[in-house]
């Protein structure tokens, strides 16, 4: 079976695919449909229930890309929550190498929700993060890593309360650069006394690492840490 999808005029044709018995007639279905979403939205909206079903479905091996559909789907209609939840069943589906409107909105989207559910386990120790969110949030760092994006790295990490990843962008690239970046635009800005605290203490360690540490700058550090 072929569609020659430059030429579809409707996804009615491959929407009634996801209602046949056989497997491969699904799986062809959606592998269309995942391609023609920016066109069709509207129309395969209507029929998001069979999309879901085929996701919830645990003998469907193909569940990531109904998933993945569904999400493209939910973003269209503006409801960023549900896109989201779907990208994080989409698993590997959901490709981060794409630059598209869809893809950067969720991955905004991720590391937003990441960020606040980190600040909330300030005072909620017992509260858990989704598995699958730290998945796509641990793939952004890795993208922006390869790319060399380390300034990205540095205002998101901070802001996530991941020290481990600040150390690690602050240690990959232009290390003074960056570290004056982190000390002079970023440093005020942390809303919470503790996380400054933990910024500036891993500010000192990383200038002490050089041969001629700036020292003027470590003092600006201590100064704000109150240590002498």
């Amino acid at each position: 079976m072929s569609v020659q999808l430059d030429t579809l005029n409707s996804a009615g044709g491959l929407l009634s695919l996801l209602d046949e018995e056989e497997r491969e007639l699904q799986y062809y279905g959606l592998a269309q449909l995942d391609l023609v979403t920016d066109r069709f939205w509207t129309e395969i909206s209507d029929s998001i229930s069979k999309i879901e079903i085929l996701y919830e479905d645990e003998t469907f091996e193909h569940r990531q890309l109904a998933a993945l559909v569904a999400s493209k789907i939910y973003f269209h209609l503006g409801e960023f929550d549900d896109a989201l939840s779907f990208a994080l069943g989409a698993g590997e589906q959901f490709s981060l190498k794409e630059s598209s409107t869809y893809v950067q909105t969720i991955v905004n989207h991720a590391i937003d929700k990441y960020i606040e559910l980190r600040a909330q386990q300030d005072t909620d120790s017992g509260l858990t993060i989704d598995k699958r969110l730290e998945a796509v949030v641990e793939r952004m760092f890795e993208r922006c890593f390869e790319t060399k994006e380390y300034g990205q790295v540095v205002g998101i990490s901070i802001e996530a309360r991941r020290l481990d990843v600040l150390e690690r962008a602050l240690s990959s690239g232009d290390t003074k650069a960056l570290l004056g970046y982190v000390q002079k635009d970023c440093v005020d800005l942390i809303n919470s006394i503790h996380v400054q605290t933990q910024v500036l203490e891993l500010l000192v360690k990383v200038h002490m690492q050089f041969q001629e540490p700036d020292y003027e700058s470590i003092c600006l550090c201590l100064s704000k840490l109150n240590s002498p």
